[in-house]
């Protein structure tokens, strides 16, 4: 009985093993005649942004690549996400300046700015071979800058009346800039956006007094349909009264 149960396990790792060579055969043969083809990857432009606007591009919004900065420079790490995305390795630097943590080799929050005055020339040159991997391996996306400081009256400058100025809004302190969206195109909304689009209409329509239409410079240059008939109305009405007086005259 014993050497019938040997001969079963005996059997059953026989069968794993070939299994897993027949696997293993098939996936090399298919790797060799169908090579999976790299997707192509879109070219990231953030443009000018600062830190707070480059810290939501940490990985965790998966419709937002993921962004690290070196020396002001922004790169599109999106590649590498499973060392830079949420559960990597790298995911702290996600979103952040880097410069410091990579020249001391800190995976640390605390470190990843770009203070750099105290950092040893070891430690400098560290940081410079991270720049040239980073330059040889990721895009540029952009550049950081430094958050504006404007006074409300500074603030008001910024409300689309002069091109190319663009269309700043604060909120509790916070400047944003919202050039891009002050259209009435709604071509690329969202089901949801629409639906928030109603609401704030409600919201309006429940709190402010309506005033008017918006209106093309066109239609604003023509008179209105009831604006012309009243026109003619006087006109037929003058020419009336001239026609009496005459009469009356004869």
């Amino acid at each position: 009985m014993g050497f019938g149960i040997v001969q079963i396990l005996c059997t059953a790792l026989l069968v794993i093993v070939v299994t897993w060579l027949l696997f293993f055969v098939v996936r090399s043969l298919l790797m060799i005649f169908f090579p999976k083809k790299q997707g192509r990857q879109l070219k990231v432009d953030v443009g000018n942004i600062t830190l707070e606007e480059l810290s939501k591009y940490d990985g965790r919004d998966p419709y937002r690549p993921i962004l690290v900065a070196l020396k002001g420079i922004i790169y599109d790490v999106s590649s590498q996400a499973n060392f830079y995305g949420p559960g990597g390795g790298y995911s702290i630097f996600g979103g952040k300046e880097v410069s410091r943590a990579l020249g001391k080799m800190a995976i640390a929050e605390e470190e990843c700015n770009d203070q750099l005055d105290d950092l040893t020339e070891k430690e400098l040159e560290t940081l410079q071979k991270w720049i040239d991997k980073f330059e040889n391996k990721y895009p540029v996306a952009g550049k950081v800058v430094p958050e504006l400081k404007l006074t409300l009256d500074e603030l008001a400058a910024f409300d689309g009346t002069q091109r190319p100025t663009p269309i700043y809004l604060a909120i509790r302190g916070i400047i944003f800039d919202v050039t891009r969206d002050c259209n009435d195109d709604l071509s690329d909304c969202s089901l949801a956006e629409m639906d928030a689009l109603r609401d704030w209409m409600a919201q309006f329509y429940g709190k402010y007094k309506v005033v008017g239409r918006v209106v093309s410079s066109a239609e604003r240059l023509e008179p209105a349909a009831g604006a012309v008939e009243a026109e003619d109305d006087v006109e037929q009405e003058e020419e009336a009264d001239a026609s009496t007086d005459k009469n009356k005259d004869d």
